[in-house]
């Protein structure tokens, strides 16, 4: 029966290969992320749907960078574990600091990462304000907290945060390394955390030498931008983000080819066997609907998951064809597919008492405003005519006021 996905990102070997061909898009934009170490630092981005493969992406552009001769520094950050999205900026730089590992020059790279864990000392308490540079509202709390003109002035020298930030700047281009910063999942982040990442980047941590690279979903992080008062939350990335890239399209082919290995996994035997041109059935209606359905790597591995789980309870009792569809509505359209499973009566046109019932199918589709692939793969699984010519078909409203 095979085992179930856990949806764990590729990594580009053997065991995990690289099914959708984007290694050569990898490849090129590692290229793209070293820098000079004495280059400005540059921001990049990756921007894709939940579920498209972000990650995996991220997996192949490390493994090149790896090959690469002279190698960049490789620092990942995972905003998930700092706990608050006002412990990120010194969360941050700590985990920065802790990854600086120079083994060709160890005393240069300890010097540089003191400096740094010094320098996230300053934020330990801050709070960003909208508008303003970061350290500012620390510096307020200078004035608050300290008494006395002498102690206050004292005080803001051991808070001059851009003093500290040009040493370290000094101590990076010194140690002649390219750094490539990788953070992944903004998209899974909470708004306040999505907001504080994309402003530590621009305001606290745009070192020489250093560049990042940023995985999102652009949707998602432009409403997280909205909610802090950023009205152009576009025009806002793309200052903060010199090159934006969105993955590359997956191809129909390639997530057959997915498909087909997950029913090749699912079972040693044909599945298929069990019903009368099962077979030409499932490819019949895959071709004509699911594969416009399922778009992603992501919704492929939980239909088969579904399925799996299903299949397990059925054996050969039920029409394979029926029970794949049904895994795809599962996941794509779970309203429906309950619908289908406590009110079947709506949709075969009788009860089990031989009483029509065509009703409220209707109304159930309507509801979910379905879009016409999924209307049609409703229709396909009812039709005992699939064979014959698909041309003029009703749409769902239609087909359930029969």
């Amino acid at each position: 029966m095979g085992s179930y996905h856990n949806d764990q990102p590729i990594t580009g070997d053997s065991e995990s290969p690289d099914l959708l061909r984007r290694a050569a898009f990898s490849e090129h934009l590692a290229t793209v992320l070293r820098i000079a170490p004495s280059e400005d630092c540059m921001t990049s981005s990756l921007e894709g749907e939940w579920g498209y493969g972000k990650t995996s992406v991220i997996n192949l552009v490390k493994k090149s960078l790896g090959n690469q001769e002279n190698s960049p520094v490789i620092i990942e950050y995972n905003p998930w574990l700092a706990g608050k999205a006002e412990a990120l900026v010194q969360d941050f730089l700590v985990q920065f600091s802790s990854q600086l590992n120079i083994p060709d020059r160890p005393k240069e790279g300890l010097k540089a990462a003191k400096e740094l864990l010094a320098y996230s000392e300053l934020f330990n308490a801050m709070k960003f304000i909208p508008g303003v540079e970061p350290w500012a509202s620390t510096v307020q709390g200078v004035f608050k907290v300290v008494g006395g003109a002498t102690k206050k002035i004292s005080k803001l020298k051991e808070l001059d945060l851009i003093g500290r930030k040009n040493k370290i700047n000094d101590l990076l281009k010194k140690l002649g390394v390219s750094i490539v910063v990788i953070i992944d999942d903004i998209d899974r982040l909470t708004p306040d955390e999505a907001f504080q990442v994309v402003r530590l980047v621009k305001a606290v941590a745009d070192f020489p030498g250093t560049s990042f690279l940023l995985s999102f979903d652009p949707t998602y992080l432009a409403s997280s931008l909205e909610k802090h008062g950023i009205e152009n939350s576009n025009q806002y990335l793309d200052k903060v983000v010199q090159l934006r890239i969105s993955l590359p399209l997956i191809a129909h082919n390639d997530l057959q080819k997915l498909a087909d290995i997950e029913l090749q996994n699912l079972s040693d035997k044909s599945l298929t066997d069990s019903f009368e041109r099962d077979q030409e059935r499932l490819s019949y209606l895959y071709h004509r609907y699911v594969k416009y359905l399922i778009r992603s790597p992501r919704e492929l591995k939980r239909t088969f998951n579904h399925l799996r789980f299903v299949l397990s309870q059925t054996k050969s009792n039920v029409c394979f064809t029926d029970l794949y569809c049904l895994s795809v509505l599962a996941i794509k359209a779970q309203e429906i597919y309950h619908s289908l499973k406590e009110s079947p009566e709506y949709y075969v046109g009788r009860k089990f008492d031989d009483s029509l019932a065509f009703d409220k199918r209707e109304e159930v589709v309507e509801k979910n405003k379905a879009k016409e692939p999924l209307n049609n793969l409703v229709i396909g699984l009812q039709n005992t005519n699939w064979h014959q010519s698909q041309e003029n078909k009703p749409s769902i409203s239609s087909f359930l006021a029969i």
